[in-house]
């Protein structure tokens, strides 16, 4: 309503003041062009100058307006009567230019009709018309002067009689006027406004506040409807929506209490648990489901999509009353509980607990290999060894034949110290004893490997190539020979006859690498990340006299770590294995 007020007032004021302004502006003018012809005519009666002048200083001109009495050329002859102004000082800068010596450049004084009559203007009127003018300002303001001009006689034109006067009294009225317009206005709005608070107050507040607070309750915030008294029947209303909000309030509480203690258990849990939905799309993972499958890596996002495939496959199975299922997936093995939750419409969805067996499975497996291996290694020599001293005792053995026997019960006793002196080793690294490093020339180190080693690869018709070492290594000499006497055994017994190993040396800027390579068959892939781990033999098959307890290259990471390095391996099946020895300078 107020709007509707302003805009209607509003533009009846702009309309009428424009008009108003038009209409009396144009009068102003009339009113002076009358003038004008009646003074020229007084004037033209006259016939010499002397009595003009006279005539005109018996004349009576109207207030606020100013004559000036103009030869044919447009030089002043008399000026009379004044133009009040606000302000008697103007500066001059008007178009269009007086004819009194062009624009007046900054002179302060003030304005004459004369300043706004252009040589234009005079021909006009030596012509014989009679003209009014609107003089603006060059700067686009308001009205300076309203201009009337008549000749005074004819065929010859003995002067121009201009008379000149302000707009701003009629400025002023119009202003006026506007007041009383916006008067009005302000006192329409005020009405307005009061009638409008009035009905607000009985019937559109109320339902206002209703409509906030049901927002609010919709949003979570249960804070009680302020502000409506009324018996009626928006009162009940507005009772019946505080009284819903308190029992939602209630209730929302309890199940974020709920919620929260669910939340806490479920994310405590160090399994995995996802939630899927009936059509198969995951509804929550807590974060042990996250790391299961690495969800920040995109690069094993693959690994994501089969987990979420097994889940999906087990719960569109018959039996909704609780699947259990173990599956591998790459060389992990995961065991999966999945049970539907069940409402009162149907089955809404799955729950399923995942747990990572893998490191369980394999250290039971480790285990049991390490009880089957330590008592195969120890119960075979020993079995040697009873049955050779059994048989030196009871004399089956021929005297002559005895030394023999005695030296393979000797070379038995020397494998299990062998065996004993290697679980040391790892209990002793593992334990974090300290290395002794000195300076190691390292090409006396590599011609030492070479003097070492290629007795033994001469006997298995291998090639052993030792590069030359150049510069100093500081370490500990025995324990890095131990690691080169474990990865040479290995490459030299597992190269076949006629191939090569190589050991070699990179300097790099704050590091030395140290490699042996070989030509032999290889490593399979899938045995890459296990090399390292104790007891752990590619070829299960292989004897304690062929392939060893699977302790040697854990012995080696043991020792490169325990320097600050690291080893790595490299291989492919059927050309060979590079172990990378990276050890730093100081």
């Amino acid at each position: 309503m107020t709007l509707l007020i302003l805009a209607v007032l509003g533009g009846l004021g702009f309309t009428l003041t424009w008009l108003f302004g038009d209409f009396y502006l144009q009068q102003k003018l009339n009113s002076l062009r009358s003038e004008a012809v009646e003074i020229s005519a007084q004037l033209a009666s006259v016939p010499n100058w002397s009595g003009r002048l006279n005539l005109l200083e018996s004349l009576k001109l109207t207030s606020g307006t100013q004559l000036v009495l103009l030869d044919p050329q447009g030089n002043i002859i008399v000026l009379a009567g004044s133009i009040s102004q606000k302000g008697s000082q103007n500066t001059i800068e008007w178009y269009p230019k007086s004819l009194l010596g062009g624009s007046l450049n900054g002179l302060s004084r003030d304005l004459r009709p004369s300043d706004f009559f252009t040589e234009d203007n005079l021909a006009q009127v030596l012509s014989g018309q009679t003209i009014s003018i609107k003089a603006l300002p060059i700067n686009g303001g308001a009205q300076a002067m309203l201009l009337a001009a008549t000749p005074v006689g004819l065929n010859p034109v003995k002067g121009v009689v201009l008379l000149g006067s302000s707009p701003i009294p009629i400025q002023e009225s119009i202003a006026t006027f506007r007041r009383l317009i916006l008067y009005a206005s302000l006192i329409a709005v005020f009405l307005a406004t009061v009638v409008s608070l009035i009905f607000a107050q009985h019937v559109t507040r109320p339902l206002g506040l209703m409509q906030r607070g049901a927002s609010r309750m919709a949003k979570g915030d249960f804070l009680p409807i302020q502000g409506v008294t009324s018996k009626d029947e928006i009162g009940e209303l507005a009772e019946a929506l505080n009284w819903m909000g308190e029992s939602l309030k209630n209730h929302m509480a309890w199940l974020s209490q709920e919620k929260n203690l669910l939340q806490g258990i479920v994310e405590s849990i160090s399994d995995a648990v996802v939630m899927l939905s009936i059509d198969g799309s995951i509804l929550y993972a807590n974060d042990s489901a996250k790391a299961l499958w690495q969800e920040n890596e995109i690069v094993v996002q693959e690994r994501k999509t089969q987990i979420v495939t097994i889940l999906q496959a087990m719960a569109v199975r018959e039996n909704q009353t609780e699947n259990f299922e173990v599956v591998t997936i790459g060389i992990q093995v995961l065991q999966i509980v999945m049970a539907p939750m069940s409402e009162n419409e149907g089955i809404r969805g799955h729950v399923a607990v995942l747990r990572d067996v893998t490191a369980s499975l394999r250290a039971e497996k480790n285990r049991r290999e390490f009880l089957a291996s330590v008592t195969h290694e120890l119960r075979t020599p020993l079995h040697l060894i009873q049955g050779y001293l059994e048989a030196i005792q009871d004399e089956v053995i021929p005297k002559d034949q005895s030394e023999e026997y005695i030296d393979l019960v000797l070379e038995e006793a020397k494998r299990l110290a062998r065996l004993v002196q290697e679980l040391q080793e790892i209990n002793w690294l593992e334990r974090g004893q300290v290395m002794q490093p000195t300076a190691i020339n390292m090409e006396n180190f590599m011609l030492e490997l070479d003097h070492r080693f290629q007795g033994r690869a001469q006997e298995l018709g291998v090639k052993l190539k030792v590069s030359k070492g150049f510069g100093e290594l500081y370490a500990d000499q025995d324990r890095l020979l131990q690691v080169f006497i474990n990865l040479l055994d290995n490459a030299l017994s597992h190269t076949p006859c006629g191939k090569t190993v190589r050991v070699f040396m990179v300097e790099e800027q704050n590091e030395v690498r140290l490699v042996v390579q070989d030509e032999g068959e290889g490593i399979p892939k899938e045995a890459l990340p296990y090399i390292f781990d104790r007891f752990f033999r590619v070829n299960k098959a292989r004897t304690r006299k062929d392939g060893g307890m699977g302790l040697g290259l854990a012995i080696v990471r043991q020792i490169v770590e325990a320097h600050g390095g690291n080893v790595r391996v490299e291989s492919d099946m059927g050309k060979g294995t590079a172990f990378w020895i990276s050890l730093p300078r100081l």
